[in-house]
């Protein structure tokens, strides 16, 4: 990979692999903390403004959901903050530039500056990934969707970055997957239809790779890659791909005897009929794999209005799922609420909706009778005081009503908001 120097800017020129990756890890921001900015916010601000050229904007990463672009780091623990921002200019050459400035007394010193060949700030990771106690910056440069992106770890070194690797890659994470308390880089690499590999690099006088191991080249892309525990004590990494118009396998990469390996055959992987994204849902410290199963009655319903109960398997600890899911949910994204679907309806219930989809209800094979039932209207519609009903879910526009009867009072613990779902995810994010 061609690198050419202009001191004190980099250019790092991106390798042009044809590729269709998407988001990584529980997404790369899993790693990334967000400090509280000081009370001279503003003049900081300015000050950065006022250093870059005209036209310039602030950036920050593609997959965050975070909209702050002015990230504040003590990056080699000195008790003197560091700030470092990205900025875009459009009508550049380079596209993309960072800088990091230090506290200096009542003001701010610019340390250095970064650039990267390309057109996105697609991710931006602050970790020690060289075990000196200096947070290391990880930046990863892309030039579009349909190309490799480029991965720049720099190092704060007398108070100047350095750049310690460079590589392209489709994905990454930061973990300490063979859990040698040692931070460690896991690149994904994907060519569609040719190749696709993942190698987990760890520094020793430079980074080394510790492990490395094919993947199935065969699927559009990778849509997420969540590090985490996968069995008591064992750590891995759940690889989520799309294939097919709609569906989704899963992957399980870890660590076993000092190799690098891979749970399931690629002829046998876990399949959903619907996109997947593994991760820990039930909080209780191990990953599941969640699989879409169309209930009794509507297995041969269209896909586009088929009830999809989102089943959740752990890994067995050889080379499959086990036998039973832990637990099963309903979502209804669209109405902004889920279902915990209580466990002893498992396989004893049906989904019957009205045409417009605005009635569902869950009714027993066993028995016939009506489990739950809820009906969606327009928000200004929406009487609150009606004993019959309670509210299970909200948009701008609507209010998703349960009916209250003596089979469904009981699950209304059971209704939860999607929200709760991205709040708790921030907060992994927040205290990893």
């Amino acid at each position: 990979m061609p690198i050419t120097s202009r001191m004190p800017l980099v250019l790092f020129l991106l390798i042009a692999l044809a590729c269709s990756g998407c988001s990584f890890t529980k997404d790369p921001q899993s790693y990334m903390r967000m400090p509280k900015l000081p009370d001279d916010k503003e003049n900081l601000k300015q000050v950065i403004q006022q250093a870059m050229p005209a036209g310039a904007s602030f950036i920050h990463p593609k997959n965050s959901s975070d909209p702050g672009s002015i990230y504040l780091k003590d990056l080699d623990k000195d008790g003197v903050p560091e700030a470092i921002v990205f900025y875009q200019t459009p009508d550049k050459d380079v596209r993309v530039k960072g800088m990091l400035w230090q506290k200096s007394g009542d003001s701010w010193k610019l340390l250095s500056e970064m650039e990267g060949e390309g057109y996105e700030l697609d991710t931006l990771l602050f970790e020690d990934v060289t075990g000196d106690g200096v947070d290391d910056i990880l930046v990863g440069y892309s030039g579009g969707a349909r190309i490799n992106k480029g991965l720049v770890v720099y190092h704060l070194v007398d108070r100047k970055l350095t750049i310690l690797y460079q590589a392209p890659y489709t994905e990454l994470v930061v973990d300490d997957l063979n859990q040698d308390n040692k931070k460690d880089i896991s690149i994904l690499t994907l060519e569609r239809n040719v190749s696709a590999k993942m190698s987990t690099l760890q520094y020793d006088h430079g980074f080394q790779p510790v492990g490395s191991i094919a993947l199935d080249p065969y699927v559009n892309g990778y849509s997420s890659v969540t590090a985490g525990f996968v069995a008591e004590n064992k750590r891995g990494l759940l690889l989520d791909a799309g294939v097919g118009a709609h569906s989704s396998t899963t992957q399980l990469v870890y660590f076993d005897n000092g190799q690098l390996v891979k749970a399931f055959p690629d002829d046998k992987l876990p399949l959903s009929p619907r996109s997947a994204k593994s991760g820990d849902y039930n909080h209780d410290g191990i990953m599941e794999i969640p699989i879409d199963v169309a209930p009794q009655g509507s297995e041969n319903a269209a896909y586009a209005v088929t009830p999809w109960i989102t089943q959740y398997y752990r890994w067995d600890g050889r080379q499959g799922l086990g036998d039973t899911p832990l637990y099963e949910r309903y979502y209804d994204y669209e109405n902004s609420f889920y279902l915990d679907i209580p466990s002893e309806w498992r396989d004893r219930f049906s989904v019957q909706r009205s045409a417009d989809g605005t009635r569902i209800a869950f009714v027993s094979s066993v028995t016939g009778e009506t489990l739950a039932d809820w009906k969606t209207m327009p928000a200004d519609s929406w009487d609150a005081s009606d004993p019959e009903w309670k509210e299970i879910g909200r948009t701008d526009k609507t209010v998703t009503a349960l009916r209250l009867t003596e089979n469904s009072k009981p699950l209304l613990g059971s209704f939860h908001p999607v929200l709760d779902l991205e709040r708790q995810e921030l907060s992994d994010h927040v205290n990893e």
